[in-house]
């Protein structure tokens, strides 16, 4: 890569819709967001690769108190999602009961989705596949 990765172009990658990771040249670590260099060998030969989007849900919780923009969708659910390329991402839970978690379960698969916020930015969010 012949420029470090900017968390700048992750974010413009998400409004575009087109959700990218680093790719470690050096070990083959797929990393969300980016960082400057790979936190699985410390390689500093880093290209962009496109995310599948597949994973499984491996924690969640439940928000009550948001952030003013999300303040009047509270409560909702946040999740880690175990991406199929071996990084992990955190973003919303969509289509899912906050009010019931119990139908929620860990090792769930989901699937990437995106989220327009009322500020009209693109967030990343995962649905039940």
């Amino acid at each position: 890569m012949s420029e470090k990765p900017t968390v700048e172009q992750y974010q413009k990658y998400i409004q575009d819709r087109d959700f990218h990771a680093i790719k470690c040249k050096s070990c083959g670590a797929v990393i969300a967001p980016p960082k400057g260099m790979c936190y699985s060998c410390g390689g500093r030969d880093l290209e962009w690769v496109k995310v599948s989007g597949n994973g499984k849900l491996v924690s969640f919780t439940v928000i009550h108190v948001a952030a003013e923009e999300f303040q009047d969708e509270a409560p909702y659910f946040v999740g880690i999602i175990d991406l199929e390329e071996g990084t992990r991402i955190t973003a919303r839970l969509l289509d899912l009961d906050p009010n019931d978690p119990s139908k929620v379960q860990l090792g769930m698969p989901m699937k990437l989705d995106y989220q327009t916020g009322k500020s009209g930015r693109v967030y990343l969010g995962f649905r039940p596949a």
